[in-house]
C-alpha cells in the first residue's frame, strides 16, 4: 500500500516554496510507505508519492512511473487484481516492469478516461497528462483506497491519501464541517461522501475527477445494478463458489508473506480455510475480549482444523484509556466504531512479521449477516401496523407484561415496531446505526441541521436488497474501511478484502434476496457454500465481529479520567460546537457516551 499526493497550479515549477511543500506532504504520510519515496516536477504540476512495497519488490516498482512516451506520469495506491491478465492484451505497450502501476498507465493510454472500467481491485490514483495539462483521477467502487482534494489559498489544486497531508501544506485552513458533525452523531462516523473539514473534499467511492484549466469535473464511473438475477439456487450456489475461490486466490499473491485476521465468526473462517489452500503454515490473528465477547474458542478450533500459525492478541483494561487517545491522535477524523482499539492493536501484533493480511470485511453487507435484515424480512412479510393505533399498542403490550403474557407482550410489540417503521427504508435509516436522534443531534449542535447520506440508486421498499445495498454504500465506505485504511497504514500493512472483488460484488448484490437471508437464518449462501469448511460452533452461533464491551469499558477508572477532562469540563474544545448542558444528559456509559467521548478526544487533539 502507498500514499499519494500532489499539487496543480499554473507555473508552479517557478516557485521553490512548492517542491518544499510537495516534501512536506509525502513526509507527513511516511507512515503509508516506508519503503520508498518518489517525487516528480511538471512546469503546472507536481507529484509525490511514498511507497509500501507489496508486488515486485525492485526499483522498477518506483514511483511516480512515466509512460512509455513519457507523456503520462502516475502516482497511485491500491493492488489491482489479475493485473497480469490485463498485461496480456496490451501488447501492444512496450512494458519495462512487472508492475500492476505500468499495466494502468498502459490501458490510461489505451482508453482514456474510461479506465476505472478496467481495474478490479482498491485504488486511488492520479495521472497527469502532460500534452493536455490535464489531471486524471479516479477512486476504486467500495472506497477502500482513500482520496481527497481542496482548493488552496492562491487557487493550487491540491490532493492526497490523507487529510493530514493537505493541511501540511498550510494552504489549506482547517474548518470543522457541521454538517459531518451532525452525521457523526447521528451515526458514529463521518459520513463518506464528506470530509470533516468543510473546505476540504472527498473523492466518493466509484467516482472520477479531472482537473483542467482550472475546473474540477467529477462523475460517477460504475453503479451498483437494480436488476435482479433470475437463477436456480443450484446454479446460484455454483457460480457464488467460483467467484469467492477465484477472488482469494487473486488477493493472496504478494512478494511479501500473508497472514488473516480470524475472528471465530462465518467470513474470517472461510477465508482462512480456502487461504491455508494455498498458503502453507498460514499466520492467523485474533483478538481476545474478556467475558461473553470472546470469540477466540471458535477461532482457534478453526485455526487447529486448518493447522495455522495462530496468534491471539489482548489489551488491558489499564492500556484502554491511553490506546484509545493514540488512535485518536493519528486519525484525521473522528471514528467512534468500538472496533478501532481491536483493529489498532491487532495490526500493531501483525506488522511484526507480515505485510498483507486477508479481512472479512462486507461478507455481512453482501451475504445478508446481520439481524436487521431478519427484521427488515419480517416487515415486508408481515407489512405495517396502523401507526394511529400505536398508543394502543403500548398500553396492551404494558398490561400483558404486568399479567404475565409473554407471548400476548410480544404481539404487541411487534406491532409497536411495524408501527414505528411501515417499511423497510424507514428502519434501515431510522434504527440501523442509529446513534442519538434527529432531536438529540439538533439540541447537542444548537441548531437545526438534518444531513441525510445520499444513495445513488433507487430505494425500492419492496426489496430487501436495498437495505444490504444501503449498507454496502454508507456504512462500508464511512466507517469499516476507513478505519481498517487508516489504522493499517499506521503500523504500514496492507489489509486486503477478497469479498469485495467487484465481479463478486455485482453478482451478489444481484442475487435474491432469499438466497441470503430469512426469518430462520442468516449468510444463507455463504453457509451452503462453504459451511462443510468450518465447525459446528461457527456455523451455529449468533453474529458478534469486532464489537467491545462498551459499557464496561467507559467505567474503567482511566476513562472515567477521561470523560472528566473531555466532557466534563466546560472549557474543553467539544463545547465549541456542542451544548455543554445537553452533553452532560447523555453521559449514561452507552454509545451515546463512547461517541461523545471519541469526538471530544479527537477536538482536543485537533
Amino acid at each position: 500500500m502507498c500514499g499519494i499526493a500532489g499539487i496543480v497550479k499554473q507555473n508552479i515549477l517557478e516557485d521553490k516554496f512548492y517542491e518544499k511543500t510537495l516534501k512536506t506532504m509525502t513526509d507527513s504520510i511516511l507512515h503509508r510507505g516506508p519503503d520508498d519515496e518518489g517525487h516528480e516536477f511538471f512546469r503546472n504540476c507536481f507529484l509525490g508519492f511514498r511507497r509500501l512495497a507489496i508486488v515486485d519488490l525492485s526499483v522498477e516498482g518506483h514511483q511516480p512511473m512515466y509512460s512509455n512516451t513519457k507523456n503520462e506520469c502516475i502516482v497511485f495506491n491500491g493492488e489491482i487484481y489479475g493485473y497480469r491478465d490485463l498485461k496480456e492484451n496490451l501488447l501492444e505497450y512496450p512494458f519495462q516492469s512487472n508492475t500492476d502501476t505500468e499495466v494502468i498507465l498502459a490501458l490510461f493510454q489505451k482508453h482514456g478516461i474510461n479506465l476505472p472500467n478496467y481495474l478490479n481491485g482498491m485504488f486511488a490514483l492520479a495521472v497527469w497528462d502532460e500534452e493536455h495539462q490535464k489531471l486524471f483521477c479516479a477512486r476504486d467502487r467500495f472506497g477502500e483506497k482513500p482520496f481527497y482534494y481542496a482548493i488552496g489559498k492562491n487557487g493550487e489544486f491540491i490532493f492526497s491519501s490523507e487529510i493530514k497531508a493537505i493541511l501540511s501544506t498550510g494552504l489549506v485552513d482547517p474548518q470543522l464541517n457541521d454538517e459531518a458533525i451532525h452525521h457523526f452523531l447521528r451515526h458514529m462516523y463521518v459520513d463518506s461522501q464528506q470530509c470533516i473539514y468543510k473546505n476540504i473534499k472527498v473523492l466518493p467511492p466509484a467516482h472520477q475527477l479531472i482537473y483542467e484549466k482550472g475546473e474540477i469535473t467529477i462523475s460517477q464511473y460504475w453503479h451498483l445494478s437494480n436488476e435482479e438475477l433470475k437463477i436456480s439456487e443450484t446454479e446460484a450456489l455454483t457460480e457464488f463458489k467460483n467467484l469467492v475461490e477465484r477472488s482469494v486466490e487473486k488477493q493472496l499473491i504478494a512478494d511479501v508473506k500473508v497472514g488473516a485476521f480470524l475472528s471465530g465468526g462465518l467470513d474470517s473462517g472461510t477465508l482462512v480455510a480456502l487461504s491455508s489452500k494455498k498458503i502453507k503454515d498460514l499466520t492467523t490473528l485474533g483478538f481476545q475480549y474478556e467475558g461473553d465477547w470472546d470469540e477466540m474458542p471458535d477461532a482457534r478450533n478453526i485455526a487447529e482444523k486448518y493447522k495455522t500459525n495462530h496468534k491471539e492478541i489482548a489489551l488491558q483494561q489499564s492500556e484502554i484509556a491511553s490506546t484509545l487517545v493514540e488512535v485518536l491522535t493519528k486519525m484525521d477524523e473522528p471514528i467512534a466504531d468500538t472496533a478501532i482499539l481491536a483493529t489498532y492493536t491487532i495490526c500493531k501484533e501483525a506488522a511484526k512479521n507480515m505485510t498483507v493480511v486477508i479481512t472479512g470485511n462486507a461478507g455481512d453487507e453482501l451475504f445478508g449477516g446481520y439481524g436487521w435484515y431478519q427484521k427488515e424480512n419480517e416487515i415486508l412479510e408481515k407489512g405495517s401496523s396502523n401507526p394511529s393505533f400505536l398508543s394502543i399498542y403500548k398500553i396492551c403490550s404494558t398490561i400483558s407484561e404486568k399479567l404475565g403474557f409473554k407471548k400476548s407482550q410480544q404481539y404487541f410489540l411487534d406491532k409497536i415496531f411495524r408501527a414505528k417503521f411501515p417499511d423497510i427504508i424507514s428502519y434501515q435509516k431510522g434504527k440501523v446505526h442509529g446513534n442519538f436522534s434527529i432531536q438529540e443531534t439538533a439540541s447537542l449542535l444548537k441548531n437545526n441541521l438534518n444531513y441525510q447520506h445520499h444513495y445513488p440508486f433507487v430505494l425500492d421498499k419492496n426489496n430487501l436488497n436495498t437495505c444490504l445495498k444501503m449498507d454496502l454504500t454508507n456504512i462500508i465506505p464511512g466507517d469499516y474501511l476507513v478505519k481498517d485504511d487508516r489504522i493499517a497504514m499506521m503500523h504500514s500493512i496492507e489489509l486486503r478484502t477478497p469479498f469485495l472483488d467487484v465481479n463478486l460484488v455485482e453478482f451478489c448484490v444481484s442475487l435474491p434476496a432469499e438466497y441470503k437471508v430469512n426469518s430462520t437464518e442468516t449468510k444463507i449462501i455463504l453457509r451452503n457454500a462453504f459451511g462443510e469448511l468450518l465447525t459446528s460452533n461457527i456455523l451455529n452461533k449468533k453474529k458478534q465481529g469486532f464489537g467491545a464491551p462498551i459499557s464496561d469499558w467507559l467505567k474503567i477508572s482511566e476513562m472515567e479520567m477521561l470523560t472528566e477532562k473531555i466532557l466534563k469540563t466546560p472549557s474543553s474544545k467539544i463545547f465549541k460546537k456542542l451544548d455543554f448542558k445537553e452533553v452532560q444528559k447523555q453521559l449514561n456509559y452507552n454509545y451515546k457516551h463512547w461517541s461523545l467521548l471519541v469526538l471530544g478526544i479527537w477536538m482536543d487533539k485537533h
